[in-house]
């Protein structure tokens, strides 16, 4: 593989992130609305999906802002990787009072510290498929 198609490969693994732009008071009001919409869906898959569609939606938006092509089969399985794991973190290992409090504050304690980890092994995972496809893995 050419060092040009291994450096675009590596520009795909997400940084480590405690929070994605834009979380803030928006997945209150969001999983106040979307729980009218889905009264029989749980909160918890509510949240997973906000959580994973707004990471989905930060990361396109700062890959085009890198000029790298977010559409790529390798980067978009990364994507979805990446953003899938940290979504399942956030709702396997905090409670719904810490999930509401690190979506308007990624960075408050103890969610954070709780998260971080997580997050680090979802980038490590998320890495490797993007390895794997690009047979660099």
């Amino acid at each position: 593989m050419s060092k040009a198609v291994r450096t675009q490969t590596n520009s795909w693994t997400p940084r480590p992130s405690l929070g994605v732009t834009g979380f803030g008071l928006l997945i209150i009001g969001t999983a106040i609305c979307t729980a009218a919409s889905s009264a029989n869906e749980p909160l918890e898959k509510q949240f997973y999906d906000y959580f994973a569609a707004s990471c989905e939606k930060a990361m396109k938006a700062e890959w085009v802002a890198q000029k790298l092509d977010a559409n790529n089969p390798a980067a978009h399985a990364v994507m979805v990787k990446y953003c899938s794991c940290t979504s399942q973190s956030v709702v396997s290992y905090l409670s719904a009072e810490e999930i509401i409090a690190f979506a308007t504050n990624p960075e408050q304690e103890p969610a954070a510290s709780k998260m971080k980890p997580h997050f680090l092994d979802c980038q490590e995972r998320a890495r490797k498929v993007g390895s794997n496809m690009t047979g660099g893995g």
